[in-house]
């Protein structure tokens, strides 16, 4: 067969096609992810395309690796949960099929008797096995729902110069934090010298210095102004406003904000939105036709094109020591044309509400900053001194979503939801392996639960900085510094108005505004002891923690009691 000059070519090209195609396939099913990443970075820099384009192609590799490893993983998980799944089955119907060579009728009975035992005792392994090896994650959400640590974050913003950390939404990890579904952590790092471009949220935000020097630019239509941030700072940002926000560098530390976010948009979920930027940040204005931005600008397409594609260094960059105080010149002082309400509220310039040796509080409502009547949050910052701890107490009314910003220690959280949510998964657990059919009794035993009273779990994590704990309202805390260093936390109470702080322990104790037949009735004791330990402690609010007040019970300074039923009493 003779193949004509012209017909070769495009037969060469689909040969060619078919091999690239093919080797490509196979390097796909030998190499893994990582492999595949160092391949695609080492031809993205022998591509010799320019500077810019290398670092595009490199971080289109860095996606794509990024990509398949999370369906690796997928695909991984789901295999093995389908074998965990399939295998008790599989070993019940062989042994049903031996027990069915059986050749007397009773011997086969006890047979099959057998396997159904053996298949719902080697269930119930997998069961805990699945439940093990599905991670402290899982085993975390039932026994913790309140605490996240570091590794709860996803990064949406990094590049050299700092990053952009959000919390993942409250509900992913217990439905107990439905009330506080709509709101998101953020946290803002950025290096000395550094500028983050300007972007809106679609949410209200409450911002806090939590370390660092910095200023912040807030742009409205027709209106702009620009504020100096210290420590301590509270700050609302309204959903829309475009933000941007420069680290002076004083002293060479980095600024640090916590952000509190309210979406308005989609419940739970917020996104920024860049206009002035180019590849990367991505610039909204991309996503116009090329048309309508150039009758939109009034400018050719080509230059409108040169606008949004220059910028590629990512959404938080170095500035000069001179760009930086031209951006900031103007910000002391300068309250128009915001409002003298909307500038920045200093935490650590107010009086502490409560102070001693052992910790102090400092408390920010609505008389303090305005804004956060609107918003319907208080702000707090408790400071626990090293080996002290702040007093059990609970909110009436608001829940606390508090951030460690210093130190570590330990946090104890009350919660009745617990016990119940096991106790109903346990039930669940024995229904499905046909333990649970005795509905009569079951009745019964719900119902003597009932007349004996509510059941507690302590709910305990340790804490350093970057925790996220929540306090539901009405749920008795505590938090207890360590031994090496203080113990900072930052607190936004959810539906602050009407809140009130109660102390359960403490000279300012609740409980001792009881008479005393309701003493005396409550704790079954005379009302002799039970003042014995309400009325022991000398400090309120802050006191010294379990390690402490043992070092003044070994040196004679401290009161012993009854404190065991008392205890019982607040859930501790």
């Amino acid at each position: 067969m003779t193949i004509k000059p012209r017909a070769f070519v495009p037969f060469l090209l689909l040969l060619s096609i078919l091999f690239v195609s093919a080797t490509l396939t196979f390097s796909a099913t030998t190499e893994d992810p990582k492999q595949r990443l160092e391949r695609c970075k080492q031809e993205c820099r022998e591509s010799r395309q320019g500077e810019r384009q290398e670092r595009r192609c490199v971080s289109q590799c860095e996606e794509r690796y990024e990509r398949e490893r999370r369906e690796q993983e997928e695909r991984k998980g789901q295999g093995e949960e389908r074998g965990r799944r399939e295998e008790p089955e599989k070993r019940l119907e062989e042994c049903r099929r031996e027990c069915r060579e059986q050749a007397e009728r009773r011997e086969r009975r006890e047979c099959e008797k057998r396997c159904e035992e053996e298949y719902k005792e080697h269930r119930g392994r997998s069961k805990d096995k699945e439940e093990g090896e599905e991670g402290r994650g899982e085993k975390r959400r039932e026994s913790d729902p309140y605490f996240f640590d570091e590794e709860s974050f996803l990064h949406r913003v990094r590049t050299e110069h700092g990053h952009v950390r959000v919390l993942r939404n409250f509900l992913e990890k217990s439905k107990l934090l439905l009330g506080v579904a709509n709101y998101r952590v953020a946290i803002l790092e950025t290096n000395p010298n550094t500028f983050v471009l300007p972007s809106h949220w679609d949410a209200e935000a409450l911002l806090f210095v939590a370390r660092g020097h910095g200023h912040i630019t807030l742009q409205c239509q027709d209106n702009k102004a620009t504020h100096e941030l210290r420590r301590g700072d509270i700050m609302r940002v309204r959903a829309g406003t475009i933000v941007s926000f420069a680290n002076r560098g004083v002293g060479n530390e980095k600024l640090v904000i916590v952000i509190l976010l309210h979406p308005v948009a989609t419940p739970g979920m917020f996104e920024a939105f860049v206009g002035a930027g180019g590849q990367n940040p991505e610039s909204f204005y991309r996503s116009f036709s090329k048309r309508v931005l150039s009758a939109a600008f009034n400018t050719r397409e080509d230059k409108l094109e040169r606008l949004f594609q220059k910028q590629n260094k990512g959404a938080i960059i170095q500035a000069s020591q001179e760009q930086i105080k031209e951006m900031s010149r103007g910000s002391e002082g300068r309250s128009w044309p915001f409002g003298e309400s909307r500038r920045p509220f200093n935490l650590f310039h107010k009086r502490p509400a409560h102070s001693n040796r052992h910790g102090e509080l400092r408390e920010a409502d609505s008389d303090d900053y305005p804004e956060l009547r609107d918003l319907n949050i208080h702000v707090s910052y408790a400071n626990i001194s090293k080996g002290s701890m702040i007093a059990p107490n609970y909110n009436t009314e608001a829940t606390k979503i508090s951030v460690v910003v210093g130190g570590n220690g330990d946090v104890q959280i009350v919660c009745p939801h617990i016990s119940r949510q096991q106790e109903e998964g346990r039930r669940g657990r024995e229904e499905e392996e046909g333990r649970g059919r005795q509905e009569g009794r079951e009745e019964e035993e719900e119902e003597e639960q009932q007349q004996r009273g509510q059941h507690y779990r302590r709910v305990e994590s340790k804490v350093s900085c970057g925790t996220t704990f929540i306090v539901p309202a009405g749920h008795p805390s505590v938090s207890v510094s360590s031994r090496n260093e203080n113990l900072e936390v930052l607190c936004f109470e959810i539906n602050a108005k009407n809140n009130q702080r109660t102390w359960l322990a403490g000279r300012n104790n609740v409980l001792k505004q009881m008479d005393r037949v309701t003493k005396e009735l409550a704790f079954d004791l005379p009302e002799r002891e039970v003042d014995e330990v309400l009325n022991a402690p000398r400090e309120e609010v802050f006191m010294a923690g379990p390690e402490e007040r043992g070092r003044e019970r070994e040196r004679g300074e401290g009161r012993d009691g009854p404190l065991e039923s008392i205890l019982e009493f607040a859930g501790f």
